[in-house]
């Protein structure tokens, strides 16, 4: 049986990248059936960016979602919210406006989906690149260790929220994963907190459903490092990590087993810390010692890390050049 892909690409005043981002889909060894984008405001060169590359792939359905100007905008997560909502397919992916796919992605990844019923999602490794497109080899390599993506092999694993939760990062990125459509709508796409870090609510939302994935140790893609994206966004980013686990917590800790609610306890302290650190750091100590007046009990018995909680008190005590 035949299945449709849809591509979604939410995008903001990034036209310079994104005509490689779209390229990159259009190229694919396994053409999508259909690709939204969704402009969050209006941008003219976006709208001939787009209109040239409709012209180039007259196969493929293209939607193009934008507000009536640029002084209207919805925000990044109610974007990506509106340009998964608005695809059509029986699979369904997502790149950022300033990514790219390795040609091979969508067939590899709709193979490992179809020959696994049981998989909500199939993700991939993926390497960094700079401004200019170039990889970063080593840097790619270091954060394959630092997330925990290193020691997986191309296999099921069927509790992703303890993938998720023990690694430094999110092992299963968003850019680089082929859903299928009934998970997402399962657990209602995007979930309503999590600001900046949505893709790892998303996961961590789909594991704590009993949902599974595949992973898939090929490296399909490349993740732009530039200093206008998100992740360059410290205290916006753990902020948001801080609240969306807190959310996590409330909807979902009753439903997990202990283990996993223990880990997404664990996980949601050290998250107080790094906030209350990064409040610290942005000069905000009031808000830091307010932050960390919130009881390490709260939640069942843990204690915060004597090393991070030393880099904390030092940023409140105005210590310059510390290393954290």
């Amino acid at each position: 049986m035949s299945v449709k892909i849809s591509v979604a690409v939410p995008t903001h005043k990034r036209a310079h990248y994104l005509r490689a981002t779209l390229l990159s889909i259009c190229a694919q060894t396994r053409t999508p059936d259909e690709i939204v984008i969704s402009e969050d405001g209006r941008d003219r060169p976006t709208f001939e960016t787009v209109k040239e590359i409709i012209e180039m792939y007259p196969a493929i359905v293209f939607k193009h979602m934008a507000s009536i100007s640029d002084d209207v905008r919805i925000g990044q997560l109610k974007n990506r919210q509106q340009a998964f909502r608005a695809t059509t397919g029986d699979l369904v992916a997502m790149l950022d406006d300033d990514d790219v796919w390795e040609p091979t992605f969508l067939e590899c990844a709709e193979s490992a989906l179809l020959s696994h019923p049981q998989c909500a999602f199939v993700s991939s490794n993926h390497y960094f690149m700079d401004d200019t497109g170039s990889r970063l080899v080593q840097q790619s390599r270091d954060f394959a260790a630092y997330s925990g993506r290193s020691a997986m092999r191309s296999q099921l694993y069927e509790d992703v929220l303890t993938h998720t939760l023990r690694n430094n990062a999110c092992v299963f990125s968003l850019q680089f994963s082929l859903f299928r459509r009934g998970a997402l709508e399962r657990v209602g796409f995007f979930q309503p907190s999590g600001g900046l870090v949505p893709d790892y609510m998303l996961m961590l939302a789909l594991g704590a459903r009993g949902l599974s994935g595949y992973f898939l140790t090929d490296y399909l893609g490349s993740c732009r490092v530039h200093a206008g994206q998100q992740t360059a966004k410290r205290l916006e980013n753990v902020k948001s990590k801080f609240e969306g686990l807190a959310y996590m917590i409330h909807v979902f800790g009753e439903r997990l087993t202990q283990q996993q609610r223990r880990l997404l306890v664990k996980k949601y302290q050290q998250t107080v810390l790094e906030y209350s650190i990064a409040l610290a750091h942005a000069k905000q100590r009031g808000a830091a010692l307010q932050l960390m007046a919130r009881p390490f009990n709260r939640f069942g018995s843990a204690l915060p890390s004597p090393r991070r909680l030393a880099v904390l008190f030092a940023l409140l005590l105005g210590v310059k050049r510390l290393r954290h």
